[in-house]
């Protein structure tokens, strides 16, 4: 049904974009999708921008929804690589998936008609839960040309049609549990013949540096030359190629030698039939001649084989340890957070290591918290894996508030209690919201309760000092 109101709106003609008072060069905001709706987006029009012919458009959906600041850091891209971006305001992480993808939808439909878009070169980009919906939207689509997804992706494979084909561009940080999985995805859509790439940059930051993202932007650009969607810009690959290059003598000069090894062969396939390949392979023969490069490639093996027999270990323990509410196992939880913090603290390979595996775990307890919430599973199973959530991702406050419902409801007020106020310490500010909590009308009247969030937040609704 998507595919068709689609289709039908493909056929209208586009509106000038000078006639909804939309300035070249600068990024707009808070344009509405539509006027029945509270939902609105940013664009940015490059400077060259004319409404006589049509353009690449890159639809970006920031996982927390700020379109505006998501739209900036693509913009030197656009406005270097002739792109319109168009980003959502409206995306959020306390949505499901089906909830962001009718958003993304109804942005779609309502600004494909609006521009003048080329309709062979719709792309998408995205980070973490917006890296979800970016990915997603070429199942949903015919002819989309490419996504970009920073830092999490959803690819159902057996949806995929093969004679539709797109570019996959991954971005994910070092210390992101979702590295491996992003990994594995794209060597599966290459083996499918869908030109695939990912991209690593250090940390766990929620968007790469802006160079990043328009050496990214570029892979999509390049690839269009290459499917002859696009003419071939000589000077523009010329202009890509030194930035790709600048950033690979970064990683070099930063000691981060193993990375420039495997960001050099994302360029050997990237610039194949573009340039003259003998100064990328040049840097490769150095860098295997280094002594350091030797050495932090073993290093890394030596931790990917480590990590490999942790994360075996952490999803059986996990799924044992929910599935028979072992809440003697609690301290086993917090010991292992405590040995990943003290590897974190002492950096290198094996801190990065300890962050992806926190994560993981983190995201393998709110799995299980989502499963166990449309089940019939026991209240204690839930909570169990409520508290194992708190361990690993301790601002996680919805996981809190889900064990002070479930505890009050077993009139465990005691737990209740407990966890209000290690929610309060890990920085919990919306004292409405504490008084909102379902199931917990018993509890929210007693002083223990109000005391509480006097004692860290000033004031209370039910207690009089």
């Amino acid at each position: 049904m998507r595919r068709i109101l689609l289709a039908i709106l493909l056929l209208a003609l586009p509106v000038s974009a000078q006639e909804i008072a939309i300035k070249k060069g600068i990024v707009t905001d808070s344009l509405k999708v539509s006027d029945s709706l509270q939902e609105s987006y940013s664009i940015y029009l490059p400077t060259t921008f004319q409404s006589s012919r049509t353009w690449p458009v890159l639809f970006i959906f920031d996982g927390e929804g700020r379109g505006k600041s998501a739209t900036h850091l693509f913009r030197a891209a656009a406005e270097e690589q002739g792109y319109i971006l168009i980003s959502s305001n409206n995306i959020s992480s306390e949505n499901d998936l089906k909830t962001n993808l009718e958003i993304a939808d109804r942005l779609l439909q309502a600004t494909v008609p609006r521009f003048p878009i080329n309709m062979k070169m719709i792309s998408s980009a995205g980070s973490n839960e917006g890296g979800k919906v970016a990915s997603a939207i070429p199942l949903l689509y015919k002819d989309i040309h490419g996504v970009i997804a920073v830092g999490n992706h959803w690819i159902n494979l057996d949806l995929l049609d093969e004679k539709r084909d797109f570019s996959f561009i991954g971005i994910v940080g070092d210390e992101q549990f979702t590295s491996a999985g992003m990994n594995y995805t794209a060597q599966i859509l290459s083996h499918l013949k869908f030109p695939s790439r990912v991209y690593t940059y250090e940390g766990n930051d929620e968007w790469p540096e802006m160079r990043l993202i328009a050496s990214a932007v570029g892979s999509l650009t390049l690839d269009a030359m290459k499917n002859k969607l696009r003419p071939i810009d000589p000077q523009l690959v010329d202009d890509l190629y030194s930035l790709d290059l600048a950033l690979a003598n970064k990683m070099i000069s930063n000691q981060d030698l193993v990375g420039a090894m495997l960001f050099l062969e994302l360029l050997e396939e990237k610039y194949d039939g573009f340039k003259d390949l003998n100064e990328i392979e040049e840097k490769q023969k150095q860098l295997k001649r280094s002594r350091n490069y030797d050495l932090q490639e073993r290093e890394r093996a030596e931790v990917n084989e480590k990590e490999l027999r942790l994360i075996d270990d952490f999803i059986y323990y996990l799924g044992e340890d929910i599935r028979t509410a072992n809440f003697e196992n609690l301290g086993w939880w917090n010991y292992q957070k405590i040995q990943l913090d003290s590897l974190v603290r002492k950096g290198g390979e094996q801190a990065k290591m300890a962050k992806r595996l926190e994560g993981l775990i983190g995201e393998l307890s709110r799995a299980y918290r989502d499963e166990l919430k449309e089940t019939r599973a026991s209240l204690e199973k839930k909570l169990l894996a409520n508290m194992i959530q708190t361990i690993f991702d301790p601002k996680n406050y919805a996981a809190y508030k889900e064990i002070i419902t479930l505890s009050a409801q077993d009139d465990d007020f005691g737990t209740a209690l407990f966890y209000l106020e290690e929610m309060l310490k890990h920085g919990y500010k919306n004292k409405d919201g504490l008084y909102n909590i379902e199931g917990t009308l018993g509890l929210k009247l007693t002083p223990e309760y109000n005391q509480l969030i006097e004692k860290y937040l000033g004031s209370s609704r039910f207690y009089d000092n």
